[in-house]
């Protein structure tokens, strides 16, 4: 019996793979894109609490802007007095008997410390104002009987912000007091301008314009903001903030997530399509991806998603099949799409879509640092073997 059994089991799967392709076989091939891109974009206000088994594949969904994150959270100020921090400058005053004054400008070093003078070596990140002002005038008093001494900051350097890309001025800078996206613009020298065919024309791309906080993508609709003046978008800076301007000259598709080779694509023509984008970034990992790819499109506020399931192992299921044997058409991909691979540890698709545009928005910024340096320690692009 196991013998017979043993030679059975391949007659069988032979018989069942014959019958799905003559199914396949069967089906007229579409020569239209309607079976895939339906005219209407489906609008669900609260798409992001679906799982991905819920979703419908091959169709697009409009999601509500309000219900990807909590952004009250992600803006919420931080509360308390402000922490020196190094790169901080204090001013110290020192009044002795009389009229004498005493005033230095004393830097806090890498090593989180001031050095001041009777007093030595001061530890000074970390702490408040009033904090270092009580330690000194502690110390102080072991050695002078009459003198006040009084600490102000003088300059905080410590507390930055970083713009990136299209701007005049792509750097570092020190957050001076309240600072909105508007002023670190501002403050970059604008963005920039390009001439094409003795005609300025933008070369900045708001659209997919991040802003980079703590690791993750706080939604904000630069578009919204720049050509509507929209003040809600005008968020303040936090210590730590990136904003990445990219080029709209840089027409790339990005293929993240759980690809064999994930990378920024060069968006060649309007031909390319999703299995351009699958092959190039080296087809799905079968260890981490769970075999559906995600396609955004548009803003990192209010943008569209569609789920394609591209498993190669359900002919039933998979549309990648019916695309490779002509019953499905593929899907054509914009310049600027994110097409993401999706993981296996994901369930819903408000955190698909959550992770998705959180990578994305560390690969631009990636990119916009790296062109940046370039561009100014290395425009020959010599690389390691740069001369010294």
């Amino acid at each position: 019996m196991k013998i017979k059994s043993f030679i059975l089991n391949p007659l069988l799967l032979v018989v069942i793979i014959t019958a799905g392709c003559a199914t396949l076989r069967d089906k007229p091939r579409i020569e239209s894109n309607k079976e895939l891109q339906t005219a209407e974009v489906m609008e669900l206000p609260n798409a992001g609490d679906l799982t991905l088994k819920e979703m419908e594949t091959g169709v697009w969904i409009q999601l509500n802007p309000d219900t990807q994150t909590d952004i009250k959270l992600l803006t919420k100020q931080k509360d308390g007095p402000y922490l020196l921090g190094v790169g901080d400058i204090v001013q110290i005053t020192l009044y002795g008997e009389g009229d004498a004054e005493t005033r230095r400008m004393l830097p806090i070093d890498p090593s989180g410390n001031i050095t001041y003078m009777l007093l030595g070596t001061i530890p000074a990140a970390g702490r408040t104002i009033d904090d270092l002002t009580a330690d000194m005038r502690k110390r102080l008093s072991d050695k002078l009987n009459y003198a006040i001494l009084s600490v102000i900051p003088s300059r905080f350097s410590s507390q930055t912000f970083t713009v990136l890309g299209q701007l005049n001025k792509p750097q570092v800078y020190p957050l001076q007091g309240r600072t909105y996206i508007l002023d670190a613009i501002a403050q970059a020298g604008g963005p920039k301008v390009g001439v094409i065919r003795d005609v300025s024309a933008d070369i900045h791309d708001y659209s997919h314009a991040t802003l980079v906080r703590g690791g993750e993508v706080i939604p904000v609709d630069f578009e919204r903001l720049v050509y509507k003046a929209d003040p809600t978008q005008n968020l303040e800076i936090q210590s730590g903030d990136i904003i990445t301007i990219p080029s709209a000259l840089d027409r790339k598709i990005y293929a993240l997530g759980a690809f064999n080779n994930p990378q920024g694509i060069q968006f060649a023509s309007s031909q390319t399509t999703l299995m351009n984008a699958v092959v190039q970034a080296g087809g799905i990992n079968r260890e981490t991806g769970d075999g559906h790819v995600l396609i955004i499109r548009g803003n990192t506020t209010n943008p569209k998603v569609m789920l394609m399931d591209m498993s190669q192992f359900d002919s039933k299921k998979a549309r990648v099949f019916k695309i490779l044997s002509g019953h499905s058409m593929d899907v054509t991909l914009q310049a600027g799409d994110i097409v993401y691979a999706v993981p296996r540890k994901f369930g819903f698709c408000r955190d698909v879509i959550k992770q998705a545009i959180t990578m994305f928005g560390t690969t631009l910024t990636r990119d916009a640092a790296t062109d940046t340096w370039q561009r100014r320690v290395d425009p020959f692009n010599f690389g390691n073997n740069r001369p010294q």
